[in-house]
């Protein structure tokens, strides 16, 4: 019987250690998620605060960019590559 009730005794030890470990670990993992949605909902503020304060910016460099002078100048930009090419081909290669 002395046997018998060890083993019992040690079996209820294992159950409450198994317990108290769930218990801990359901903690960590609860303060764990709320940490990581803490700083997501920061992230995405400061994403929506740049993209507010860029848009402007952003529009102004794309107006820029696709502007017909831009255009112009990346037309002359190839021919002029392609001319540079043509005469080097030509002339039998091109040396540096």
């Amino acid at each position: 019987m002395s046997n018998n009730a060890n083993i019992q005794q040690t079996e209820r030890k294992i159950n409450e250690a198994v317990v108290n470990n769930e218990k801990k670990f359901n903690q960590t993992y609860d303060k764990a998620s709320a940490t990581a949605q803490e700083e997501l909902t920061k992230v995405k503020a400061e994403y929506a605060d740049l993209k507010a304060r860029s848009g402007p910016k952003i529009q102004k460099a794309e107006n820029a960019l696709t502007s017909p002078a831009a255009i112009g100048f990346y037309q002359g930009l190839v021919v002029g590559v392609f001319v540079v090419l043509g005469y080097a081909k030509y002339k039998g290669g091109l040396t540096l």
